[in-house]
């Protein structure tokens, strides 16, 4: 590399001597190529021996292999990592991994990690290219059996989890990192850590349902496993064991597939857990079961309908694919239709009149059964309609004669206003004086004029008489006394 020229090869000697890794030992994996590029002296610190715990990924945001080897061996950068993975999977090793390099922001953590840079942007949607991936997840896997790391994402971190020295509860290290940001595919690299790490070893290779799958009725759901043979899978959701297979291709029920409408709608966790060659290996994803209604619905059709002669109805159903439906009056079968559109057929006049049930029912191809239950009324035969009585005759009230303005013993002289007044069915009405109709009206208001000189002096009865249509009377009379004019 360019910094062993300058440097001189003395110093690329003695750095291949004093630098180099130590021998592997009873590591399993084999460590993948690397080239050296030894830092200046003063951007990482100096230690014969320290315990390893961490291993952190950063993206160098940009530049070349070449450049970002140059800038990091640079005394001036105040900054360095273990190593350098190139886009084309090239790895360079800048610092012995015995020594503390500067690359977390957090002293504390450099003391007991390894950091590692990847060439790339953070925010790039292109993301990592797959030699990269596997180059360094290679190199990962050798130094996690090399210093019995444990393979998860509590002590395989990014940039951007290391914490905060100086701002608990903050992240990225003290300048705030975020690399190596949302493109990183986290799954696949520690897939391939894992893989690298233990090749012998029984893993979970494929599962037909991903973490974040919605899901619904019955879904295939296959495992495939790698490594070491597997004696049988088991499949467990929400942790109750559902079904095992002890014969390769491993699949839930057979191949029959998972029937998720015994499960309620929502999140569920699935697990597939194998076992083989005394080990076991498993895997959990998390999924969403979003099954609808299974429903049956009728059309122009509803309930209490008067029905007569034959009767076509026509049903649906909706939520799942049916295996049929069935039509049922009063429990029994009537008829059966397996293809849609479904349309039954019922002949009334099979049945006596009135109220009968009749049934709609289906059944899912995934085991549930939908119902609709209505109630009819059969009328072939309609009855007469019996004759209304007669209303009998309201009784006619009595008519009355409520007022009149001349009062019993009164003086009166001269021609005299007579008025009456009456409540009731009054047709007619007659004035009479000493017994002789004087006047008579057949229409209100009542009223009628008398000459009173006509009569001589002295008392004289005056009637009223008030009658309806059909012939009621009431009579009223006052006895008045005439006075003779002055």
């Amino acid at each position: 590399m360019t910094a062993v020229v300058r440097r001189g090869v003395l110093f690329a000697f003695l750095c291949a001597l004093l630098c180099a890794p130590p021998a592997l030992g009873a590591n399993p994996v084999q460590r993948p190529p690397v080239t050296w590029a030894p830092p200046g002296g003063r951007n990482f610190t100096p230690a014969l021996h320290r315990k390893i715990t961490t291993i952190v990924i950063h993206v160098t945001d940009g530049g070349s292999l070449t450049g970002n080897v140059s800038w990091l061996i640079d005394d001036k950068s105040e900054a360095s990592a273990h190593y350098v993975v190139s886009r084309d999977g090239d790895i360079v090793q800048l610092v012995p991994l015995h020594d503390v390099a500067w690359h977390s922001g957090n002293s504390k953590v450099n003391a007991h990690s390894i950091g590692i840079e990847h060439v790339g942007e953070t925010y790039d949607p292109a993301g990592f290219t797959a030699a990269e991936y596997r180059s360094s997840a290679h190199l990962v896997a050798w130094l996690a059996r090399r210093y019995d790391i444990p393979i998860d994402r509590t002590h395989i971190i990014g940039h951007s989890e290391v914490p905060d020295p100086n701002h608990p509860g903050e992240f990225g290290g003290a300048d705030h990192h975020t690399d190596p940001g949302p493109h990183w595919k986290w799954g696949y690299y520690m897939r391939l850590v894992r893989k690298f790490a233990f090749p012998n070893l029984l893993k979970v290779a494929t599962t037909t349902i991903s973490s974040g799958d919605d899901i619904a009725g019955i879904v295939p759901w296959r495992v495939a496993t790698a490594g070491a043979k597997a004696t049988h899978v088991d499949f467990l959701v929400d942790g109750r064991l559902l079904w095992s297979d002890s014969r390769p291709p491993f699949a839930f029920a057979g191949g029959r597939g998972w029937n998720t409408t015994q499960l309620p709608n929502g999140t569920h966790t699935l697990t597939v857990r194998a076992t083989g060659s005394g080990n076991h290996a498993q895997q959990t994803e998390i999924v969403h079961v979003v099954n609808r209604e299974f429903r049956i619905t009728t059309s122009a059709l509803h309930d209490w309908q008067k029905v007569k002669g034959i009767l076509r109805v026509r049903a649906n159903a909706f939520g799942a694919n049916a295996t049929g439906l069935s039509m049922y009056i009063d429990g029994k079968v009537w008829s059966r239709d397996k293809r849609a559109p479904y349309t039954m057929r019922w002949n009334t006049k099979r049945v006596r009149d009135g109220r009968h049930t009749l049934t709609i029912a289906a059944v899912s191809v995934d085991g549930r059964v939908a119902k609709r239950r209505l109630n009819v009324v059969v009328q072939n035969h309609l009855a007469k309609p019996k004759a209304k009585p007669r209303p009998k005759p309201k009784p006619v009230a009595p008519p009355q004669i409520t007022a009149e303005n001349l009062a019993d013993g009164q003086s009166v002289s001269g021609t005299v206003d007579w008025r009456a007044h009456t409540i009731g069915p009054v047709a007619r009405v007659e004035f009479a004086v000493d017994g002789n109709v004087i006047a008579a009206q057949t229409s209100g208001p009542w009223a009628a004029t008398w000459d009173s000189s006509t009569a001589g002096a002295g008392p004289h009865v005056l009637e009223l008489r008030a009658y309806t249509k059909s012939g009621t009377k009431a009579v009223r009379d006052v006895t008045v006394a005439v006075t003779a004019p002055s």
